[in-house]
């Protein structure tokens, strides 16, 4: 994998609706397609370089509320995946975009692949859904567009696209330039053209989430890797852009609609600071903060669009495995011990269109 899964140019540096930055977390549509029994929430883990130990891996919870892992592509296909940098779960089958391994992955609802498609020198990076089409953005500096299980089209979005979104009939990508970039990309989906570029704060990375009635896309820009990056929303009926806080990692709540937030950065010497793990209500601007004592190096959080459950992945060295931590929607903590999953965990998506 690329500098950007060793954790090196952003904090963060999972990954990434947000959602994602991908809109699978925040469609307004309460319909639960067929997935794994007794999973509630699915990941991606990009593993280590170039040791093929990536995960796709579920979130189980039994009748008592206790969570464990499952790495089901193991189970299902008795092999390894290489690596998974993000993952999106769409009319009943699971989307994994592999960075190093240069390929798109449909898996069924248990797992098993039904097709891989090999995408070489693209180096694909995260996934969107919009209706029947899925979207991959890719180092090639395009977004494919997916259909029936098959790429149907393209267009060039920009230098290093990474996370991307989809709200109000449009496409937002981040465009990351490799850590030089600082414009949003934004595409008509009707036409599948790209219509313009929006100016935004330095290196919009895995962080693109859009609100569930799509008027706003929210996302994250990590700046200099020396300060706290910068939360950013965009105004779909406009695409105005406005800096709104300080945080690394975002994720909706449509039950309370609300960012939920973690904020970790490097200072001038590139020491690692731990700053909050909050939510932010878009309606009221309050913010209430949660408990930090389980956490050490906190990565990414979603939150269940269902329950507001919020998962937190937890990245306590490059040579453990990440640890996932789980709290109610009030923010108490249900995991107190942690649950062990696979390496360089970057995303948590559930069973939800």
């Amino acid at each position: 994998m690329k500098k950007r899964n060793l954790f090196a140019l952003c904090l963060i540096a999972v990954f990434a609706l947000t959602f994602t930055a991908c809109s699978d977390d925040d469609d307004g549509n309460n319909v639960i397609p067929e997935y794994l029994e007794g999973a509630v929430a699915y990941t991606a883990g990009a593993g280590n370089w170039n040791q093929n130990n990536g995960t796709v891996g579920a979130i189980m919870e039994n009748t008592i509320g206790e969570f464990n892992f499952r790495d089901i592509y193991q189970e299902q296909n008795g092999r390894g995946i290489g690596d998974a940098q993000d993952i999106l779960l769409a009319g009943g089958n699971i989307y994994v975009a592999c960075t190093t391994s240069s390929k798109l992955e449909i898996l069924d609802h248990q797992g098993k692949v039904e097709k891989s498609i090999a995408m070489p020198n693209k180096s694909p990076r995260y996934l969107a859904v919009d209706g029947s089409n899925v979207y991959v953005s890719a180092y090639s500096g395009y977004v494919y567009k997916v259909f029936s299980g098959n790429i149907v089209d393209s267009v060039y979005v920009g230098d290093h696209p990474e996370a991307i979104s989809v709200a109000n009939n449009k496409l937002y990508a981040n465009i990351s330039g490799y850590g030089s970039g600082s414009t949003i990309a934004v595409v008509d989906l009707p036409s599948f053209k790209k219509t313009k570029d929006l100016p935004c704060a330095l290196d919009p990375y895995n962080q693109n989430v859009a609100s569930t009635d799509g008027s706003a896309v929210y996302f994250v820009s990590c700046l200099d890797n020396q300060h706290p990056n910068v939360v950013q929303r965009i105004n779909t009926s406009n695409d105005q852009i406005d800096s709104l806080f300080n945080a690394s990692a975002i994720a909706y709540s449509r039950l309370t609609n609300s960012l939920v937030c973690l904020n970790t950065y490097y200072d001038a010497s590139y020491a690692t600071h731990f700053d909050g793990f909050f939510a932010y209500n878009l309606t009221t601007g309050e913010r209430t903060n949660f408990d930090t004592s389980a956490l050490k190096s906190p990565a990414q959080v979603n939150v269940d669009p269902m329950t507001g459950y919020m998962y937190v992945i937890d990245n306590p060295s490059y040579t453990t495995p990440s640890v996932l931590f789980v709290y109610d929607k009030n923010g108490k903590l249900l995991t107190p011990n942690g649950v062990q999953m696979g390496y360089s965990v970057q995303n948590v998506r559930f069973p939800i269109m």
